[in-house]
């Protein structure tokens, strides 16, 4: 058994070192991921696809997009461009046995930035009951204004809520999901997560 020491005292074995000497460790995304996750999941597509369709092909469009962007972003977070806070949040998760929220964010964070990377979003709450989401600018509202493509309702709700449990899904979290606030009535989509 080794025994590591910082400052003159032992390091117990329990503890995790935040740092390694020689070796440069990255805390943010790879720029590889939102090149991979666009190319693959390009919102501008997508949208020009959803071209005749009724309110209820578009609800199922929109939810089976949601999934492959998140089961994209998961593989390639979790694969290729596994990072250090990655690494961490498993390790932590693994040594608390808390998952939420951090698992969770760190799924719907990339995803986001994966295939909207010029979308305006903030974490307003996050605790391990609850976490609240907050998305200012929508690149799929943009682009369906922009083709003039009109819903009575909020078809993409479906693609955000799918792309959300698909992530409860990998991280096991038992969440309630829900949609407060929307970008036509209040200027901003607030998704809440409950941890059950």
């Amino acid at each position: 058994m080794t025994i590591k020491y910082r400052y003159g005292k032992p390091i117990p074995e329990r503890l995790l070192t935040l740092e390694e000497p020689g070796k440069p460790l990255l805390f943010d995304a790879d720029r590889g991921l939102i090149v991979d996750v666009s190319a693959v999941c390009n919102v501008k597509a997508f949208v020009q696809g959803l071209k005749g369709k009724n309110e209820k092909e578009a609800e199922d469009a929109f939810a089976a997009f949601g999934r492959k962007v998140m089961e994209m972003t998961i593989g390639l977070a979790d694969d290729r461009y596994l990072d250090r806070t990655g690494e961490m949040i498993e390790k932590v998760a693994q040594q608390t046995g808390i998952s939420f929220p951090h698992r969770f964010e760190r799924y719907v964070e990339l995803s986001l930035i994966g295939y909207r990377p010029l979308d305006r979003w903030n974490i307003a709450k996050a605790t391990t009951k609850e976490l609240r989401l907050q998305l200012f600018a929508c690149a799929v509202q943009k682009e369906l204004k922009e083709a003039g493509i009109e819903f009575q309702g909020m078809p993409c709700k479906a693609l955000c809520m799918a792309s959300f449990g698909a992530a409860a899904g990998k991280t096991g979290d038992d969440l309630r999901m829900e949609l407060e606030k929307t970008l036509p009535q209040d200027n901003v989509c607030e998704f809440a997560f409950f941890c059950t």
